[in-house]
């Protein structure tokens, strides 16, 4: 592989025990001839030139891996299948084993959430402020629900002096009495390898529960956030057969 690609990151290795599925959460079907994971190639898809996918997958995944080759060897993407270190746990352990693939900027998606519309843009947008100098840049949408705000990602963005919007606070999981400080919730992320260190360690730590406060995420404070629209995260049935519903499977 070219090391002057820019790496995708896609953490597989969760086994989505809230959905009990006979098969892996990302090859849950989301319309006619579609499951969760096409509508994560398709946001690469503009982009393959300039990209290298890393699936990191745990126990059981052939069938991912399979999926993969397959839709990977049709759109030109250059794939690399690791396995997930069990010492390393959660999405953020999968990116934090996946350091030696990273690129010049590396981004993080998540095979179950699904965005609501198109947003073709949004990976070339987010490589492009990383190459423009940003060391973190999130895909962030839009939330005022307290009960979303309180068990997703949740971030505080605001519109900065250079235009962009900026993460001005950070949390996983804030809970309902904290949902006030955030306004978004992340749909993916992107870091360049010279701040990939910090950057993602803050993440894990925030995801074990480890960091507290505020300046405990120091590192995340301040990307930039590209701004996408709402999407589902296919982690529960309610959310499922809604998106069934919307999508007409």
């Amino acid at each position: 592989m070219n090391r002057l690609r820019d790496t995708v990151v896609l953490p597989l290795a969760g086994r989505g025990s809230r959905l009990g599925l006979p098969t892996p959460k990302e090859l849950l079907p989301i319309g006619p001839g579609r499951v969760a994971l096409d509508d994560t190639l398709d946001l690469l898809a503009p982009h393959t030139d300039r990209l290298r996918l890393v699936a990191v997958l745990g126990p059981d995944r052939e069938p991912t891996a399979r999926y993969l080759e397959r839709r990977c060897h049709e759109l030109g993407l250059p794939l690399a299948v690791v396995r997930q270190n069990p010492d390393l746990p959660e999405s953020t352990g999968a990116v934090l084993g996946a350091a030696p693939w990273y690129g010049p900027a590396t981004l993080v998606l998540l095979a179950d959430q699904v965005l609501h519309a198109p947003a073709p843009r949004a990976v070339g947008e987010a490589l492009d402020l990383i190459h423009a100098g940003h060391e973190s840049v999130f895909l962030a949408a839009r939330e005022d629900d307290s009960e979303r705000l309180a068990v997703d990602g949740a971030l505080h963005v605001e519109r900065a002096d250079d235009g962009l919007l900026h993460v001005t606070d950070y949390a996983d999981k804030p809970g309902l009495q904290a949902a006030d400080r955030f306004n978004a919730i992340w749909f993916g992320y992107a870091f360049a390898h010279r701040a990939a260190e910090g950057f993602v360690d803050a993440l894990h730590r925030a995801t074990l529960g480890l960091s507290g406060q505020p300046h405990q995420m120091g590192a995340a404070l301040g990307a930039a956030a590209v701004e996408v629209g709402p999407f589902t995260d296919l982690g529960t049935w309610p959310a499922v057969t809604a998106h069934w519903a919307g999508a007409g499977a």
